[in-house]
């Protein structure tokens, strides 16, 4: 269960994340960029929740009186060619995670009525489990509003959801050009999306090759390698 970069502590709880842990046996992930040091409090109750098979991931925590040993340091994306990628991992849990506005809730709603559970967490919407696939994860990346439907930070996070082996569908950031279609999976309206998680559905074995690829270009052509051996002091084989 990856829950990303955007939890801030006000629509998630550590009690929350507990127990979708205990009803799904799922490890929990967290990458977290945010500057603020007052929002690492989040971090922190997730570290003192006793949460089995928890890591946390931070770029902003390093430095700062916020550090603990148990979070794993990354380096900030800083402009598009530049992203420490985080681990491989296997995930099997599909999550909305945050505050869920009238935009998001439509979505899900249209989603549910088509059949296909979402699981949310947040304490506006309460808790729906549920698993689009049972061979991979597919991560979701929304904008907040139809008004900011061009919010390109999005697509920060897109790196470390490929290094982790996700597939990321994500909305309102043109990735042509970056990216082939078979390396990743955009979406464009809800019956889009639909359409394709309906697809890696009935087709899990090209819809984890595209996750694969994604992730392979993005450790072969980026700059990863070359910054780890630079500031991290780390071999790449």
């Amino acid at each position: 269960m990856h829950l990303g970069g955007s939890c801030k502590g006000a629509a998630l709880t550590a009690y929350k994340v507990k127990q979708v842990q205990s009803d799904t046996g799922c490890d929990v992930s967290v990458f977290f960029g945010d500057p603020v040091p007052e929002r690492f409090e989040f971090h922190h109750g997730l570290l003192d929740a006793d949460i089995p098979n928890l890591k946390i991931y931070s770029a902003a925590l390093y430095g700062t009186p916020a550090w603990r040993p148990e979070v794993i340091w990354v380096l900030h994306p800083t402009d598009e060619s530049i992203f420490r990628l985080v681990e491989h991992r296997e995930n099997d849990t599909v999550l909305f995670v945050g505050q869920l506005t009238p935009y998001r809730q439509d979505i899900i709603k249209t989603l549910n009525g088509a059949g296909i559970r979402v699981e949310v967490v947040t304490d506006k919407y309460g808790i729906e489990l549920a698993e689009l696939s049972k061979d991979y994860s597919i991560s979701i990346g929304m904008p907040y509003d139809a008004e900011r439907s061009q919010i390109r930070y999005c697509s920060t996070r897109l790196p470390n959801a490929l290094a982790m082996g996700l597939i990321y569908i994500e909305a309102g950031f043109d990735l042509r050009g970056v990216f082939e279609p078979n390396e990743l999976m955009q979406w464009h309206s809800v019956d889009n999306l639909i359409d394709k998680i309906r697809h890696c559905q009935n087709n899990p074995a090209r819809g984890l090759e595209i996750s694969m690829r994604g992730r392979d270009k993005v450790v072969k052509n980026w700059t990863f390698d070359k910054l780890a051996q630079q500031f991290l002091n780390v071999k790449i084989p």
